[in-house]
């Protein structure tokens, strides 16, 4: 049974809110750190209990993007890492959320609003959730990771409106079903994969490929943006992600794709972030995505196939 105690839920709501407001690297460090910590009363003591963890952040995000810089991460002003952290990034994208709880920021210690805020607000709804999932989820060795595929295949609605677009022939050569997109591909092909969204919001896009692993594509590196602010045709992978299209390798079989659109980020911790790889999927991420979507009257679920030869 889940406890309804704050305290016990502590660590694993504050790791959940980090990845529900898109926090990462020393942001997500900043954030979880200030709001567990509440023992240390100073910036300066808290830079000196997670000092090392942001310098090797920052060391790990400048080799990321190739930065020849021979600053040494021993020099990091790690108290102004930290305020800026919280002052210029944390605050500032809580704020229009906070202010419609009527919750604001008033003089110093920001930190202990938006922790107040946290657990007045977003913890009841976070417990609530977590219960629903622990109540309704069978034990997951119940149910293997296919049938729980096949199960929402069949709630979702079988649609024209999403399909692969190869990249190397023109549409007029193209076999064409009904829809746009065709339902027969050639192994190796250069594909980017379309949705045609009807109206705007969160794109959580899963595949279950020829070979039978399954993978969430979006949120993650290929779709760095998953938010959309307008309706119209969007395209995996993203335009200014790590690569162009996917090729499709391996065997010949069935390519299936499930999408949700959501007018927000789904409240699923493991979702992967924008800088990381496609997610493999397992059991228990195909049972809370159900639980999540079930009765969902503002969310939109969509399922596709075709045909890898």
């Amino acid at each position: 049974m889940v406890s309804s105690n704050y305290k016990d839920n502590e660590k694993e709501f504050l790791q959940s809110m980090a990845v529900k407001f898109c926090f990462s690297d020393n942001t997500e460090l900043a954030f979880f750190e200030r709001l567990y910590n509440t023992d240390v009363g100073s910036w300066e003591k808290l830079a000196d209990l997670v000092g090392d963890k942001l310098r090797e952040n920052s060391k790990k995000k400048k080799n990321e993007n190739k930065n020849n810089s021979k600053k040494d991460e021993n020099d990091l002003d790690v108290v102004k890492l930290l305020r800026d952290r919280w002052d210029k990034k944390i605050c500032p994208s809580l704020t229009e959320e906070m202010e419609k709880d009527g919750y604001q920021f008033n003089g110093k210690n920001k930190w202990k609003v938006v922790r107040k805020w946290l657990i007045e607000v977003k913890y009841p709804e976070w417990l609530k959730e977590k219960q629903k999932l622990e109540g309704i989820l069978p034990r997951p060795q119940l149910l293997t990771v296919y049938s729980l595929w096949e199960e929402l295949k069949f709630r979702a609605n079988l649609t024209d409106k999403m399909g692969p677009r190869v990249q190397e022939i023109s549409k007029m050569d193209m076999y064409e079903a009904d829809s746009d997109y065709p339902n027969t591909v050639l192994l190796g092909s250069n594909i980017k994969f379309e949705v045609q969204l009807e109206r705007p919001g969160y794109l959580t896009l899963l595949e279950k490929g020829s070979s039978g692993k399954l993978y969430c594509l979006s949120p993650s590196f290929l779709a760095p943006a998953p938010h959309f602010n307008q309706t119209g045709v969007i395209s995996l992978p993203q335009e200014g992600a790590r690569i162009k299209s996917f090729k499709l390798t391996g065997k010949p079989g069935v390519e299936e794709i499930v999408a949700a659109i959501a007018p927000e980020r789904p409240k699923l911790d493991w979702l992967p972030k924008p800088d990381q790889p496609p997610l493999l999927l397992q059991g228990k991420h195909l049972q809370e995505f159900l639980v999540y979507f079930e009765g969902k009257s503002d969310c939109t679920l969509w399922y596709m196939d075709y045909q890898v030869v």
